[in-house]
């Protein structure tokens, strides 16, 4: 035997191990065929596999114990930093084990996934870690992420994902009988997390109900990647086609899956598309069970769906009446024509089946169209489903607008001679409305492309300094020329302002990447300012002008326009309080908080300490009166105390500042403990422990170099966790400048070199990158100084005066970008007091 017929024999056996006996015959002589060496050889396998001492998985992973409910086997064992609990699932490629970390670091439960070491060759080997891949790099709130991988001491592989307490899709739905309106609200959520699957390359290839588990607050996420694939553009079209099993579950497979042809995003159009089916309907579109593949492929070729809303609904109830279901599956006639649920008439209906059609280019072209049109459903607007002909569009004109076309009615009674003139005028209505809807796709298209798509991939592309400026050129000058054919755009206005807002990020918001054009920025955020305040009052317009305000709020301040900045924030302040005092909404009171703590910290950066202070405690005290559970309150509570202490130090109250600063950091290690992989959490930490070193420089050096290597190892895990994040690099230059001029106050002079020139050598690495970045070139003129200091502490003064001199430097570069900031100009004048 060689190894190709045994290879097949194992992806034969994998996918049959697990089948019930009753179907086991059929579908061993649909997979082997007339090959009756390789049928024996298979049912070798299998009948090796059910003995009671297995000799195939001896000194291997014991199976066997997962056919087990109970999972005794297994409770206890150890792997990695995880301690499995009991058995949650199985299927063909492994099992599903809840389990707990126990590291001594903190508590966390996962799903724990380890591989069927039985047909754990190179080939499965590798799919199993592909799925490893594929699930670290989504990162979505309803995709189940993945936390950790590895393989345990007796050579298992496993991956420790998001343990998620919920329900199955159907039967969430169905136990809290959701009306036809929120189970498409419920599934766009899903339709989200795929299309954010599908921006990021990868193919689920198993969506099915199973797969989507809703929390108890009704959030649907995503699971088993398992069968995902890895798109790459640059491989032929023989690679993309390459399976490592035909696994999947015939009722909501695609047929190209079926029929073994090539797999894309269109196989999970039409697996979201049986879902949906069923979700609203109560029946799939095809019956499979207990039929063989041959009997599969059939009735996948013969015949067609019904419309969902000819088919038997009886598993959920819409109006709160019971419906019978008298669904006839051999009356296939009489049953199209019989309408059960006129709920799913007409969209629904059209909906469901294109996305169900055979062929794939007949389908709707990506998750995002299916999901536009199920929106454009909800909103009650034409769908492209359906024949675009006048009657329909004009059908969802009247109900849209049924007072205005009373009145109309009315009026075209009443006045017979002003027939033709109103027939003329709804006409010219009618071609307003459909240009108006033109241009809001179109900027709805821009706006989600820079948002979604395009600028969070280039924020992170190294050296792309000059692509962002292009694309803030290019979009300017379209949202410009469309900003003014928009003026009584209502929807219109909304997405400009939310593209301005997003371009002003790119041009200059201190807290991303941006090309540092901060004039342009503040113009940009303008721009968005002037159309918010022309929107009609609500609480969401008002929340996105509040916000607005604290971007340019920032942006003026890292400009040194203080007065600037303290104004804009007094104006978001202003909105917040109206907004908290209607609305008991945590995202607004969060906000609020938030706001409340940056505007503090421009007095504090600006040695008022006195008004900063009343400002810090004021806005500790609304959180003590805030849910401490939740993990954006404690995030909070960490920002305020890391500032508060801080302010209280350079007060002179240092003891005040030492005791805050000691609660400040058991709140953040809890933070910590509590999410360790998120970014901005990890981000705060640093910043913390860099206070925290702060408030005890010179006051007790020892001290304040034990949190510089605390902040030092924090920004060493962030960059560790993500290579290419460019703001955990730069914090990590950032820190290693600080600890080193430290240590020459410890007069510990070769650390001190050492942690300076690394600063010095991370942030050549991001400026070569990025040299327009003023931000690199603020931190090198920073840097600059501190290697004057450790010059002058060795009484070096030519060196000491050489970094002076490259200080001011950098300084006066960081001036020449823009003559409006005066912030630039006064480091230069401070760099030169050295010289």
């Amino acid at each position: 035997m060689n190894e190709t017929q045994f290879q097949k024999i194992k992806e034969i056996f994998a996918a049959v191990c697990d089948v019930p006996e009753e179907n086991l015959t059929s579908l061993l002589h649909d997979y082997c065929g007339h090959d009756l060496i390789l049928l024996e050889e298979v049912k070798s396998l299998l009948a090796a596999h059910n003995e009671a001492e297995n000799i195939i998985e001896k000194n291997a992973f014991n199976f066997i114990s997962l056919t087990n409910s109970t999972g005794k086997n297994y409770d206890g064992r150890q792997f990695g930093n995880y301690q499995i609990l009991r058995e949650i699932g199985r299927g063909g490629m492994g099992a599903v084990f809840l389990a707990e970390r126990n590291d001594g670091e903190f508590h966390q439960k996962v799903a724990l996934k380890i591989v069927r070491q039985t047909i754990l060759d190179d080939q499965t080997e590798r799919h199993f870690r592909r799925e490893r891949e594929i699930l670290a790099s989504l990162n979505h709130p309803n995709i189940a992420h993945l936390y950790d991988g590895g393989v345990s001491n007796a050579g298992e592989a496993f991956l420790a994902m998001e343990y998620v307490e919920g329900k199955n899709f159907l039967e969430f739905a169905a136990e809290q009988n959701l009306s036809v309106e929120e189970r498409l609200k419920l599934f766009l959520k899903v339709c989200a997390a795929v299309a954010y699957a599908h921006r990021n390359l990868t193919v689920h290839r198993d969506i099915k109900p199973s797969n989507i588990l809703v929390t108890k607050e009704g959030e649907p996420k995503l699971l088993d990647f398992g069968l995902a694939k890895i798109l790459d553009e640059n491989l032929s079209d023989q690679n993309q086609t390459t399976t490592v099993f035909r696994a999947f579950t015939p009722a909501y497979a695609s047929p190209e899956q079926i029929f073994g042809n090539k797999v894309t995003t269109a196989s999970d159009v039409y697996s979201l598309g049986v879902v949906f089916y069923e979700l609203l309907s109560g029946e799939k579109p095809f019956q499979f069970e207990g039929k063989s593949l041959e009997e599969i492929i059939n009735t996948l070729s013969d015949n067609e769906p019904l419309a969902p809303s000819t088919v038997g609904i009886s598993k959920f109830n819409v109006q709160g009446s019971k419906i019978e279901n008298d669904y006839n599956s051999s009356g296939l006639d009489d049953t199209r024509s019989k309408i059960r649920n006129p709920q799913l008439k007409g969209d629904i209906d059209n909906i469901a089946l294109k996305a169900l059609q055979k062929e794939p280019e007949r389908r709707y072209r990506s998750v995002e169209e299916f999901a536009d049109d199920i929106e454009r459903h909800l909103n009650g607007l034409p769908i492209t489903a359906r024949p675009n002909i006048f009657s329909y569009r004009a059908s969802k004109f009247l109900r849209r607008n049924k007072i205005a076309v009373s009145a109309t009615a009315i009026v075209l009674l009443s006045i017979l001679t002003g027939l033709f003139l109103t027939l003329w005028q709804a006409n010219e209505t009618r071609k307003e409305r459909d240009r108006a809807e033109k241009r809001f796709n179109e900027v709805r298209k821009l706006s989600n492309s820079i948002l979604s798509d395009i600028t969070p991939k280039i924020e992170r592309l190294q050296g792309s300094t000059e692509a962002r400026e292009i694309l803030v050129k290019s979009a300017l000058e379209y949202l410009d020329s469309l900003a003014n054919e928009s003026q009584n755009d209502t929807q219109l206005q909304t997405e400009l302002a939310a593209a301005y807002e997003k371009i002003g990020d790119l041009q200059g918001n201190p807290n991303k990447q941006n090309i540092s054009d901060f004039s342009g920025a503040i113009m940009s955020y303008e721009k968005a300012n002037q159309i918010l305040q022309k929107l009609p009052e609500s609480n969401e317009n008002s929340s996105l002008m509040a916000k607005n305000f604290l971007q340019l709020s920032a942006v003026r301040y890292f400009q040194n326009d203080v007065k600037g900045a303290i104004t804009d924030s007094d104006e978001s302040l202003k909105i917040y309080e109206n907004l908290t005092a209607h609305s008991d909404s945590f995202e607004i009171n969060k906000d609020y908080l938030e706001a409340q703590i940056d505007n503090a910290q421009i007095y504090a950066d600006n040695n008022q300490f006195k008004t900063a202070i009343p400002l810090f405690e004021k806005a500790r005290r609304s959180i003590e009166k805030s849910d401490q559970n939740e993990k954006e309150i404690q995030r909070l509570s960490v920002k305020t105390g890391a500032f508060y202490a801080n302010a209280l130090s350079w007060d002179g109250r240092q003891d005040e500042a030492e005791t805050e600063m000691q609660k400040t950091l058991e709140i953040a290690k809890k933070l910590l403990a509590d999410s360790p992989n998120d970014a901005t959490i990890r981000n705060q930490i640093w910043r913390t422990y860099l206070y925290a070193s702060l408030i005890y420089e010179n006051i007790n050096n020892q001290t304040a170099f034990y949190f510089a290597e605390k902040a030092l190892k924090s920004a060493e895990s962030a960059v560790a966790a993500d290579a290419a994040d460019r703001q955990a690099k730069q914090n990590l230059a950032k820190t290693y400048s600080r600890i080193g001029n430290i240590s020459v106050s410890l007069n510990k002079l070769p650390d001190a070199s050492r942690y300076l020139k690394k600063s010095e050598e991370i942030t050549r690495e991001l400026i070569e990158k990025e040299p327009k970045n003023i931000s690199y070139l603020r931190d090198f003129g920073r840097l600059y100084i501190r290697f004057g200091d450790f010059y002058r502490h060795q009484k070096d003064f030519r060196k000491a005066l050489e970094n002076y001199e490259k200080s001011v430097s950098y300084f006066e570069k960081v001036a020449a970008f823009d003559d409006k900031n005066t912030l630039a100009k006064r480091d230069a004048a401070q760099s030169m007091k050295n010289v």
